[in-house]
């Protein structure tokens, strides 16, 4: 399968990229670290449209719900194509106080931002049944060192469960998910 990653060079667009490939798939990356930027909208919606799925994870501004309009334009109607749009559990509750050194109201505008994207996501995902949307909320995740890293999902080990979740479910339409850290492991 042919997949456009958005953000692929770090974080959970890498664990995702890099998983993706080592099974086999074709990985087009779209970061700023390889000269991409997702607010060039259009151009970024033409790396993205020979893909069969796009993983809409990079975050600036709104560029990625623009981003997200433009390919779901492009790809209105065409089955089996896909979209993953990456969101945050953040967008749950609101947000009271800074996050770990980062200023209040740059999370509250995070938090929004995300927000405009699974709005975004709701409507576009009943105007028609092709693209399927997909909503992923990662909960707290160990991406960037940074952050205390204590109480967070290993970002390889999220990504992983994310794509067992969707590859070992064919029949099964996954239209929200939300997958973060927790202490507590149910043995089935």
């Amino acid at each position: 399968m042919k997949i456009a990653i958005t953000g692929h060079t770090a974080g959970i667009g890498q664990a995702l990229a890099n998983i993706l490939l080592a099974r086999g798939h074709e990985i087009i990356g779209i970061s700023r670290r390889t000269g991409e930027n997702i607010r060039r909208i259009k151009h970024t919606a033409n790396l993205i449209e020979p893909c069969e799925l796009f993983i809409n994870n990079a975050q600036t501004l709104y560029a990625q719900t623009e981003l997200f309009y433009e390919v779901w334009q492009k790809w209105r109607g065409i089955p089996k194509k896909y979209i993953w749009n990456i969101s945050t559990q953040m967008t749950e509750q609101p947000i009271n106080g800074a996050i770990e050194g980062m200023d209040d109201i740059v999370m509250s505008a995070y938090r929004n931002q995300k927000i405009a994207l699974e709005e975004a996501s709701r409507q576009l995902r009943f105007k028609n049944s092709w693209p399927h949307v997909t909503i992923i909320r990662p909960g707290s995740i160990a991406t960037y060192d940074k952050f205390n890293m204590k109480n967070r999902a290993d970002v390889k080990q999220w990504a992983k469960s994310i794509i067992d979740i969707f590859s070992h479910n064919e029949n099964i339409s996954i239209s929200e998910i939300s997958v973060g850290y927790t202490t507590k492991r149910i043995a089935i």
